[in-house]
């Protein structure tokens, strides 16, 4: 009697540590960081206030980097929207799976960012988020290609590189706004950029007792140059300053909600923009606007903040590249190599660095690596303070060398008194172009001929 007894005693208390033991971990798993990287959309290097523009006022934007980080010399791995974005969410240079273009703005079954790659979602899924993807795709228009097929749970927003920003009476397939695969009718929205911080605020408050990723893929503030008639009246009829009144808006909205559900301590919040300026935008002194391997195509706001772990107020001049937040969030999710091999995927491809050390103090210092950019002709490579750049059409083939902490608007080229350093920058440059995949779609040739893909106003329906 006295055995049985024991042995009741014992499976209840069994039982129990069990219980303890699982909530214990659904605890710990509800507790786990959050990350929301918002995208904004061709916007001027200078169109900040953050950035020193004497204008435009972007008080919600700024706030992310003063309660974190703010990378001076942030980057992206594109000059041109698609490109940069397939960078963005494999944490690799996209010339080495063939993106090097941007995907041409017609439906097509085999253009789209390559089925062979492991994208950052997919990882995050695979290890209990909710990966959530709002606003713009520009990533392939078939449904192999489609966000849920990349990782992301839900979806909302719309396929082609851009569209109004209001509803349109006769949508097309690329353009039609989506809830995960069907459309849904364009009067359910007033204007995009509100519409889109509305989603992700009720996809915040929908999922705050799980842990989630949301890539709030901002259109704003892309051509067409639509702004609401207040937004106008703010901007004194400045259209693309109207229109960066709404994104920091909405900026400002969707970090409210992280307030109002408690979860602005333990939510990763990154902003940058997809490539440099375009055309009509401000890039301030930047040499090049968007298309271009100048810093004006490729430099970008990168902002971060994470109160749980990152010491806010902090500036950082060393050069970083949109490449670097796959292994950072990854980082701060806690997804280790157990996790990493559910899926095909090999941590050593990665082409960036986890930025977590350098935003916490552990180091001192980011490790000094080159950086490299390539679109058909145009190319360029960073290592430390030295860039050499070619193949612009302000320049030709000609290879120019500009030191970036004398000279960060490009105007001496150095190639004539330095010709020892520029052949060991294009030494390592052709010996990455050598590891690239020829490009899936579109002219290598670099030159202005109005082809969709090479274009730098590509984008454009």
């Amino acid at each position: 009697m006295r055995l049985w007894l024991v042995l009741i005693l014992v499976f209840q208390f069994t039982s129990q540590l069990a219980l303890a033991q699982r909530a214990s971990t659904e605890t710990s798993r509800e507790r786990r960081p959050n990350i929301l990287l918002i995208l904004s959309d061709d916007c001027g290097h200078a169109e900040f206030s953050i950035q020193g523009h004497p204008r435009y006022k972007t008080p919600h934007i700024d706030s992310i980097g003063k309660n974190g980080v703010h990378f001076r010399q942030g980057y992206v791995s594109g000059c041109v929207c698609s490109p940069s974005r397939a960078g963005l969410l494999t944490g690799r240079y996209q010339q080495r799976f063939g993106h090097e273009f941007n995907i041409p703005p017609a439906y097509s079954e085999t253009n789209g960012l390559p089925r062979s790659e492991t994208l950052l979602p997919q990882l995050l899924k695979e290890d209990g988020y909710r990966t959530i993807a709002l606003g713009k795709w520009h990533l392939g228009y078939a449904p192999q290609f489609h966000p849920l097929e990349r990782g992301f749970t839900d979806y909302y927003g719309f396929l082609q590189g851009s569209r109004s920003y209001f509803p349109l009476k006769k949508p097309t397939r690329l353009n039609q706004m989506l809830r995960d695969r069907t459309a849904i009718p364009e009067e359910k929205f007033d204007y995009m950029t509100d519409h889109l911080a509305e989603e992700a605020i009720a996809y915040i408050k929908q999922w705050q007792s799980q842990p989630w990723m949301i890539y709030l893929a901002f259109n704003a503030t892309h051509s067409p140059n639509d702004a609401t008639a207040a937004d106008l009246q703010a901007a004194d009829g400045n259209k693309i300053y109207a229109m960066t009144i709404a994104l920091d808006r909405a900026v400002g909205k969707v970090l409210d909600a992280l307030k109002e559900c408690n979860l602005s301590k333990d939510t990763l919040v990154i902003f940058i923009n997809d490539n440099g300026g375009a055309g009509g935008h401000d890039n301030g002194a930047l040499h090049g606007k968007k298309g271009s391997t100048w810093e004006g195509g490729t430099r970008i706001p990168f902002l971060v903040q994470y109160p749980a772990k990152i010491p806010p107020g902090q500036v950082i001049d060393e050069p970083v590249i949109a490449l670097d937040l796959f292994p950072t969030i990854l980082e701060v999710a806690g997804v280790g190599d157990a996790e990493l091999k559910k899926l095909p995927f090999d941590r050593q491809k990665l082409d960036g660095i986890s930025l977590i050390p350098r935003m916490t103090g552990k180091t001192q210092r980011l490790v000094d690596r080159p950086l490299y950019w390539k679109s058909g002709k145009r190319w360029a490579i960073r290592h430390g303070n030295l860039k050499a750049v070619s193949g612009n059409e302000d320049q030709g083939d000609h290879a120019g060398l500009f030191d970036l902490f004398s000279d960060p608007y490009e105007q001496q080229d150095l190639s004539a008194t330095h010709s020892q350093q520029l052949h060991q920058l294009e030494t390592l440059y052709h010996q990455w172009e050598s590891t690239l995949e020829k490009p899936r779609w579109g002219s290598s040739s670099g030159k202005k001929s109005g082809n969709s893909t090479d274009d730098r106003s590509s984008d454009n329906p």
